[in-house]
């Protein structure tokens, strides 16, 4: 049995305040939740689109951007990601995004409708479902909530709390569940996909001070840019894996900590990596810790600048090299 947006919002404690066709702006200018379905209906518990159809034109526009995406690692065909992508879509529920919101819903959902396929910003969140047939079809529901970030939380706990087992079991990640355009089931877990190459590779303005770590860069920029591109393109031995959810007292230490189950793909034993983390290129110490997290030496002022608190980062690991995906 699937779940309605009226009762997905009313479960979750929240008050439905309107909606509208996608593309169309949101009139609700403060903070808030929204959910992208296949009804404009707040009562349908069954979506009006019964099967994932991919459009072979944003697959083209994604190339335009990022022409080399992987599947596991290997390189994919338009084809290849669309069954990859296909392999999350969730049958008969009219729920395939939920997001949020912290200023202003009109302006989030703004930036959805404007970011290009394959770009990172303004909101790269929720791409997938720019490669669905029916995209123009889709309506996005909204509601104002004071603290969004609890309100999403329960509206994705709420939506995966419905999911049939029988369902789950045909999903290609069974335990990260939550609506088909969500890769976060939620913040700092990620579904397993397996998809990379498919965003830009995020540029560096040509000044001598990285705006993120205000500091100067070092000279190596030049070769970390070589050698992410390299990375990115190559794909040979690369593997992606996650770090431990980076928390606020991680931000105070040196150490970026890398689980039990992703130290297979670094040294097995003490040393240095190369690492390569928002264009710098440095030599950061691998400790692997026994059975425990290893760590890598990223410094504290590198530590306070990446990624997000309460979320894990991407790494993408080849036989010379770490990049730190930001």
């Amino acid at each position: 049995m699937t779940i309605s947006v009226g009762e997905l919002l009313t479960r979750s404690g929240l008050k439905p305040a309107g909606v509208v066709r996608w593309r169309i702006p949101v009139p609700l200018n403060v903070a808030g939740v929204y959910v992208v379905a296949s009804t404009p209906f707040l009562d349908d518990a069954v979506g009006r689109v019964p099967a994932y159809s991919p459009d072979p034109r944003a697959f083209r526009a994604l190339r335009m951007l990022c022409p080399n995406p992987t599947v596991d690692g290997m390189a994919a065909s338009d084809e290849e990601l669309a069954a990859r992508i296909r392999a999350f879509w969730i049958p008969e529920t009219p729920v395939l995004y939920i997001g949020l919101a912290g200023t202003s819903v009109q302006t989030r959902v703004k930036q959805y409708y404007s970011t290009i396929i394959g770009k990172r910003s303004p909101h790269a969140g929720g791409w997938w479902l720019k490669t669905m047939a029916e995209l123009d079809d889709l309506y996005v529901h909204f509601a104002v909530a004071s603290d969004p970030d609890v309100a999403e939380s329960k509206l994705l706990n709420t939506f995966a709390g419905t999911v049939p087992a029988s369902v789950k079991e045909t999903l290609h990640d069974k335990e990260r569940i939550a609506p088909f355009a969500n890769v976060d089931a939620q913040r700092g877990l990620r579904k397993r996909h397996g998809l990379q190459g498919v965003k830009v590779t995020r540029s560096s303005t040509e000044s001598n001070r990285d705006p993120a770590l205000g500091r100067k860069v070092s000279s190596t920029r030049t070769e970390a840019h070589a050698l992410k591109r390299d990375d990115e393109t190559a794909h040979q031995g690369g593997v992606r894996v996650e770090s431990q959810v980076i928390t606020s007292r991680d931000r105070t230490r040196s150490n970026l900590r890398i689980p039990s189950r992703s130290k297979f793909a670094l040294p097995a034993s003490d040393g240095y990596v190369n690492v390569i983390v928002q264009g710098e290129l440095i030599q950061a110490r691998w400790r692997v810790n026994g059975s425990r997290s290893g760590t890598i030496g990223l410094g504290n002022d590198i530590m306070r600048a990446i990624g997000t608190t309460d979320q894990s980062v991407w790494l993408r690991v080849s036989s010379d090299s770490l990049v730190v995906e930001d």
